[in-house]
């Protein structure tokens, strides 16, 4: 998601170039319909011979450069292998932040938002474009199965809240409960169902929400393709979510967001427009990408973030907006 602005900056500094962008199968939705990509080549990590026809697809498309904004060893091992004349990476984070974190758990603070080192990745291309905010193309096809979609839960065309109670790491869930007591409210005290999203594997975490918040909360944890989701999304009138994907699927759609933030550090992302909840402590942020457990023991980044702190957030955001209807 948040390499979308330099695919813009790209295409805008070369207007009639071929543009091929490579990822993950499972994440091809997220930039298939972006109007600057020429072509897609899909990563299929389930398949045997995947990274190899991987390469060999690439290789043959004859790019004359590669810009690496993952770097990680699979990337820089499939760079080296398509052999394009230029490379482009980006980088990470300073050293000194690397072993901070990880050695001595200091808490991260990001010198520059991660748009920006993306963009700068771009400079071997001469490519020196102003930080964006990323946004997300949704297809027609997604557009109208999302909407099919919030027929059968009984939303149709009306106004909902997009709620998103996962996230891949467990240190970056906000509690279960605290999103059921938010749920509640924002049916009863608001006038909006809810509709809870996530993947496949979140549907039962989906499910827990939904039974508790009781009224108008509806999961649609795995019945929606990555497309579909983010068409659901672009529907709401409000995005609730942990540091998590379609969070930031939610600001790149426009969709006034509350964000919910606790062992990673928010300040690598642009949250103009949109509202971020955080507890800024002493030993906070202590990951890059979250973890399973605190290293502490005590979790108190998340666990001190009450459902009205979120209601709140919520209520601004929806009166910035315009109401709730």
């Amino acid at each position: 998601m948040l390499t979308e602005p330099a695919v813009a900056a790209i295409r805008e500094a070369y207007p009639d170039a071929d543009i091929g962008f490579a990822v993950k199968k499972q994440y091809r939705d997220l930039v298939a319909s972006h109007p600057a990509v020429t072509r897609v080549h899909e990563l299929d990590t389930t398949s045997r011979n995947g990274t190899s026809e991987f390469v060999r697809e690439l290789r043959d498309a004859g790019y004359s450069a590669v810009v690496d904004l993952h770097r990680n060893m699979r990337t820089r091992r499939i760079v080296r292998a398509v052999g394009a004349p230029v490379v482009c990476s980006y980088r990470k984070r300073e050293t000194g932040d690397a072993l901070g974190v990880r050695l001595f758990r200091r808490p991260f603070r990001a010198s520059k938002l991660l748009v920006r080192r993306y963009l700068d990745a771009l400079a071997p291309l001469g490519v020196d474009a102003p930080t964006r905010v990323p946004r997300l193309h949704v297809s027609e096809d997604d557009a109208g199965s999302a909407l099919g979609l919030l027929d059968g839960l009984g939303v149709g065309a009306g106004p909902f809240v997009a709620v998103v109670p996962g996230s891949v790491w467990a240190t970056k869930r906000w509690p279960a409960a605290n999103f059921a007591k938010l749920a509640r409210g924002l049916d009863k005290e608001l006038g909006l169902p809810v509709v809870l999203l996530g993947s496949s594997g979140e549907r039962e975490l989906c499910d827990g929400v939904a039974r508790e918040a009781g009224g108008r909360s509806l999961n649609a944890a795995g019945s929606a393709t990555l497309g579909e989701t983010a068409a659901v999304i672009a529907r709401a009138r409000l995005f609730v979510g942990n540091d998590s994907g379609p969070t930031h699927m939610a600001m790149a759609l426009g969709v006034p967001s509350v964000a919910i933030f606790g062992p990673t550090d928010p300040g690598q992302f642009d949250f103009t427009g949109h509202a971020l909840v955080y507890r800024d402590m002493d030993c906070s942020a202590c990951s890059f990408y979250g973890s399973e457990r605190c290293h502490l023991g005590h979790w108190d980044c998340m666990v001190s973030i009450s459902p009205d702190d979120v209601m709140r957030a919520a209520r601004g955001m929806l009166e910035r907006a315009g109401g709730t209807a």
